[in-house]
């Protein structure tokens, strides 16, 4: 994602300086800073800034999703959901114990993280444009039916080589592509094969050996 950043800068406003940071959470941060990129990029958007962590005050500034991006044709809104799910976006596979059914259960989630109200909707409006069943809360909009992982896995995806980060307990440093993969897999999977486990961890642990390196 920081080259794909950096080439992506550099072809649209040429030669400029970045700087790189590791944050404390471990976020590695790539920024370059110009008065002048800024505004070219503001009237672009038709937009007055592109702030969109809360104020003290606890309103959200007025930012919202450019139009042309509603705008899109349909394999570039594709492309667009590539794009905003690989950055701010996750995939993940839990275990649960079903009580009632007394059974082993697979839970696969899609995630798009966004906290600001507006843009949360215009992104929740936009994978619904593009065929999804997204559900949304306060902070995160979720596909977790088996047709939209299907879909999202055949005509999405992540950037290739994207891992998976922050506080995930089991998938931190696989590849975003490695999961989604596995869940589709395990969408194929019939409740007797999970019977022999007595545990998530082991559960967990058989899922991880069912994971394959990517090609390219």
């Amino acid at each position: 994602m920081h080259k794909l950043f950096q080439r992506r800068v550099i072809n649209s406003f040429g030669k400029v300086h970045f700087t790189q940071r590791i944050e404390t959470n471990g976020t590695k941060r790539t920024q370059v800073t110009s008065k002048s990129i800024v505004k070219k990029l503001l009237d672009f958007c038709e937009i007055k800034t592109f702030r969109r962590k809360q104020y003290k005050n606890n309103e959200f500034p007025e930012v919202k999703l450019p139009k042309f991006i509603k705008k899109l044709p349909q394999p570039a809104i594709l492309k667009f959901l590539k794009v905003i799910f690989s950055a701010d976006g996750s995939i993940s596979i839990s275990v649960r114990w079903h009580k009632r059914n007394k059974n082993w259960e697979i839970r696969r989630r899609i995630e798009l993280t966004c906290k600001h109200p507006r843009l949360r909707n215009d992104f929740f409006e936009i994978i619904r444009k593009a065929g999804y069943s997204p559900r949304t809360s306060t902070e995160n909009i979720t596909l977790e039916r088996k047709n939209d992982i299907l879909r999202f896995s055949k005509d999405v995806r992540f950037i290739s080589k994207i891992k998976v980060g922050g506080d995930s307990k089991n998938w931190k440093g696989f590849e975003k592509n490695q999961i989604l993969d596995l869940a589709v897999k395990t969408l194929g999977f019939k409740k007797k094969k999970l019977e022999k486990f007595k545990s998530k961890k082991e559960i967990i642990d058989f899922l991880k050996s069912q994971i394959h390196p990517q090609r390219g």
